[in-house]
């Protein structure tokens, strides 16, 4: 629970924060820089260079002066003491002392690039040369030559000593030699090809990144104690530990704290600070207790004083008290030893004898029984090795089907739920798969895989007992072979005629949110295998995954629906005094009608085709001030995104109406250059028309110092060459400046001195969710265009 709550609790922390400069409570602190202690492990000059865009970021967001200041350890610890810094950057392992020491507190962690997909976790490769068959285990590394980083370097020695030490090797006892190279670390991957030792660790990426460089081939080393993880796909030798924290000290104000997080998590991944730094922007900071866990195996850092309490420190620290006992003990066994072998001479002669008749006669009877039982045996032993391989060749199918559907990105989350229950019913030889919801009182079946006539009238799990059951288990398997002869109460399964159960938890978020059941109506001689069960708990876990992936896809898109909404308000707000004229015009038109027709009828001048064109034009005016504002009711109603087919011309016609007499208020001429081939695209009507509205307000604006007469906003649609579907908009206005252009489309970013940042920022949220993409451009003679295209797969005839 650690690991979601601390993320969680920052995150809440975050959304209350105000979004402006720290307030200054002291007027002399807003002018002190604030000082970031970055571990210098490269050399000083290096990390200056990679990190002062980060600072630079973090001035022009929270509204102070932030400065790098590259230490060693030593010098960090120094920093600290003295109160020269108040926030560090350092690895997981320094962090984790750091963290015991001076109650230092992670805000946010780095996130980097790993083959195109962001990774906030990273780990460590052992090699070897690959035609060096001496070694092909850790545990051949006895007695050999090793190399690394330093002694306290984290990802270039800690992370391979702990795998080490597990494995039953002390790096610093079992060697013929280590020694510690410094960076870069290429000379030591460098050492290992040319055998200069024997092996060596580096980070993986380092690696990776030589072998991409052309500058090693991967195939020249052999990867010792190689590890798969989900998270990564560079080779492994050890586990995957969590990237560099970036960290508040206790002293640090905690709004400042809260604020530099804020912005950290709010730097986009492509952001020049973040390219510099050779990240891809930060993320909510991850649980470093496997950091801990390696520390207190290898009793380094904060647990270096379990080194003090071990036997070795005890027997160091009283090598005197030992030794005389010793000397004492030795004289005390000698004499006994003197004496007993006195007396027990002849009897041990007596035993010797007896005990050989014995054990010859015991060895007789052994081999003869062996003789009878080893063909059983073999027998026995070659069926169970045929299962067992049969098992296993089973269940990497089944893995290997499971591993395509959660990967296909052509299947949608109920596709998938539906060909993992398929694929589970069909491992297990089972007629029916039931995934169900144990929500407090909202317990129903999500899914039914199989024969659909064995689960009537159900709305929840097969049976309740069971889930109880399995919530008691923590999660484990709950496998009933016979129903019929079974101490468990499952009576709801047993009165639908079910005569085997199969069960399993699916975890969300840290919690039981449904369960896994199969059921079949047929007894099972025995409980399925582990390799079984270990399956389905794999199955239970994707199902999980899948589902949690869901949920939160759900909310990302609940979140943008509202702030578009808001957005839509906002507009509309800001529009309304042009909203009304557009309204008053029909409404008075209608009023001047009907009394002119009412005065009319009480001076007995009552023409009938006077009268009836009079209300003609009175319904006329009603209904087009009926339509501005059902328009209008469209434009900004809540609701779930509803993707149809959205016909772009139209949408165009509609916010034109909407706008027109804010257009005719600028004195600005609004052109119309619609593609009548534009094919119909799928879509939401309500967030495109969004869109095309911030395209057509930003313009007008943008032409408010351009003369009267020049001000013209062109609008056009167009079909580019069967590949996608464009809208533009174009003004003559003073353009953009290029120190802007590349924020245009960023989160609370504005040129405009009453603006919220928001509209462009929610129109490239949009665009994006329709799979296009959204641009704007300077023109040379003035004025800008922004446009946006949606790729033609996204084209629908209906």
């Amino acid at each position: 629970m650690t690991y979601f709550c601390k993320p969680l609790l920052l995150l809440a922390l975050l959304l209350t924060a105000s979004g402006g400069p720290v307030s200054a409570g002291n007027p002399a602190a807003e002018t002190n820089p604030i000082r970031i202690g970055v571990l210098a492990y490269r050399g000083k000059a290096p990390t200056l260079t990679r990190w002062s865009a980060t600072a630079a970021y973090l001035s022009g967001q929270i509204g102070r002066r932030f400065e790098i200041v590259p230490v060693n350890l030593n010098e960090m610890t120094d920093a600290i003491n003295s109160g020269d810094i108040q926030f560090t950057l350092t690895n997981p392992g320094n962090y984790v002392s750091l963290e015991a020491r001076f109650g230092a507190s992670r805000i946010a962690t780095m996130q980097t690039r790993e083959q195109g997909k962001t990774r906030v976790r990273f780990g460590a490769v052992i090699i070897t040369r690959a035609d060096n068959t001496a070694i092909l285990s850790l545990k051949d590394l006895k007695g050999k030559s090793f190399m690394a980083v330093s002694p306290v370097a984290f990802g270039g020695f800690q992370m391979a000593w702990r795998e080490l030490i597990e494995n039953g090797i002390d790096p610093f006892s079992d060697f013929s030699d280590v020694q510690f190279a410094g960076f870069p670390q290429d000379k030591i991957i460098h050492a290992v090809q040319n055998g200069t030792v024997d092996a060596a660790t580096v980070r993986a990426e380092t690696l990776m990144r030589m072998v991409e460089a052309g500058t090693v081939k991967l195939n020249a080393f052999r990867i010792l104690n190689p590890q798969y993880e989900k998270d990564s796909a560079l080779p492994l030798s050890t586990r995957l530990y969590p990237e560099w924290p970036f960290a508040t000290l206790k002293n640090t104000p905690r709004d400042l704290a809260t604020r530099v997080a804020q912005a950290l998590l709010s730097m986009p991944a492509d952001h020049p600070a973040a390219q510099v730094s050779r990240t891809a922007g930060w993320t909510v900071p991850l649980d470093y207790s496997p950091v801990h866990r390696l520390m207190k195996t290898l009793k380094i850092g904060p647990y270096k004083v379990l080194r003090q309490t071990s036997f070795s420190a005890i027997l160091k620290r009283y090598a005197g008290w030992f030794s005389a006992a010793a000397v004492l003990l030795l004289f005390l066994i000698i004499v006994n030893g003197y004496i007993s072998r006195t007396n027990h001479k002849l009897k041990h002669t007596q035993s010797v004898l007896r005990n050989e008749i014995t054990e010859r006669r015991r060895s007789q009877e052994a081999l003869a029984r062996y003789r009878d039982t080893l063909e059983e045996q073999v027998a026995k032993r070659t069926e169970d090795l045929k299962q067992t391989n049969s098992s296993l060749e089973k269940s990497r199918i089944a893995l290997r089907e499971l591993v395509r559907i959660t990967s296909a990105p052509d299947l949608s989350h109920e596709e998938k739920l539906a060909r993992l229950l398929d694929t589970g019913r069909d491992y297990f030889a089972l007629p029916v798969a039931v995934l169900a919801s144990i929500e407090v009182g909202g317990r129903r079946i999500c899914r039914i895989s199989g024969d659909t006539g064995l689960v009537p009238g159900h709305d929840g799990p097969l049976s309740d007992t069971c889930v109880a059951r399995l919530i008691e288990r923590n999660g484990e398997p709950l496998d009933i072979p016979d129903l019929d002869h079974t101490s468990e109460d499952c009576c709801g399964c047993q009165q639908q005629g079910w005569k085997s159960y199969l069960g399993a938890a699916v975890m969300v978020d840290g919690r039981i949110h449904c369960t896994l059941e199969f059921a079949g109506i047929h007894t099972r001689h025995q409980v399925f295998s582990t390799w079984d069960h270990e399956l389905l708990k794999v199955m239970a876990q994707w199902i999980g995954d899948e589902v949690e992936l869901q949920i939160a896809h759900e909310a990302r898109q609940r979140h943008q629906a509202e702030f578009a909404r808001v957005s839509r308000m906002n507009t509309i707000g800001e529009m309304a005094a042009s909203l009304a004229h557009e309204l008053n015009q029909p409404l008075t038109g209608a009023i001047n009608y009907c009394s002119g027709c009412l005065r009319m009828l009480r001076e007995g001048n009552a023409n009938t085709d006077t009268l009836t064109r009079g209300m003609e034009n009175a319904v006329e005016g009603a209904t087009l001030a009926a339509n501005i504002i059902r328009r209008i009711r469209e434009f900004v109603q809540k609701g779930d995104a509803q993707q149809s087919a959205v016909d772009l011309n139209h949408a165009v016609r509609n916010v034109a109406t909407l706008v027109m007499h804010e257009a005719r208020r600028h004195e600005v001429e609004l052109k119309l250059v619609l593609d009548k081939d534009l094919p119909l695209i799928e879509g939401d009507m309500i967030q495109l028309e969004q869109v095309v509205l911030n395209f057509i307000r930003n313009g007008i604006d943008a032409m408010d110092a351009v003369k009267s007469e020049n001000r013209v906003l062109t609008i056009t649609t167009q079909y580019n060459n069967g590949e996608n579907v464009m809208v533009s908009a174009t003004d003559n206005g003073e353009g953009i400046t290029e120190d802007a252009m590349p924020k245009i489309f960023d989160a609370f970013y504005t040129t405009k001195p009453d603006g919220m940042g928001i509209g462009l920022s929610i129109s490239r949220s949009i665009i994006e969710s329709h799979q296009g993409k959204i641009r704007a451009r300077s023109l040379a003679g003035g004025g800008t265009e922004f446009f946006f295209e949606i790729p033609i797969q996204q084209v629908s005839s209906s």
